[in-house]
């Protein structure tokens, strides 16, 4: 989906996706909840869309994420990552996602 990008693009787009999710603003999450239960159960890696509302397969957010956070290690040159935080598993996703929530329920 980001082939026409370059990697600095690339890099400014997940940058961008990634702030968005730990400023927990809610877009592209279920009910805009990043607090939402597929995400909380979700960080150990379940994975149950019929009960808990999302999953990888359906969310837009997690796979622009993925595929990006795959491109981009992949094409770094010395292993020293300018990103802190890649999404590769659905449980990483939920992991930011439910750490964003927690950080901004508590102030």
């Amino acid at each position: 989906m980001f082939e026409e990008l370059s990697f600095s693009q690339k890099a400014l787009v997940y940058r961008g996706l990634l702030c968005l999710v730990q400023s927990n603003s809610g877009f592209g999450f279920a009910n805009g909840d990043q607090g939402h239960p597929a995400y909380a159960v979700g960080r150990s890696g379940k994975v149950d869309s019929e009960t808990l509302g999302d999953s990888p397969d359906r969310n837009m957010l997690f796979k622009m994420m993925h595929e990006l956070s795959v491109e981009l290690s992949e094409a770094e040159l010395d292993n020293s990552s300018e990103i802190g935080q890649y999404v590769f598993s659905w449980a990483d996703f939920c992991n930011i996602a439910y750490e964003a929530y927690e950080k901004t329920k508590n102030t």
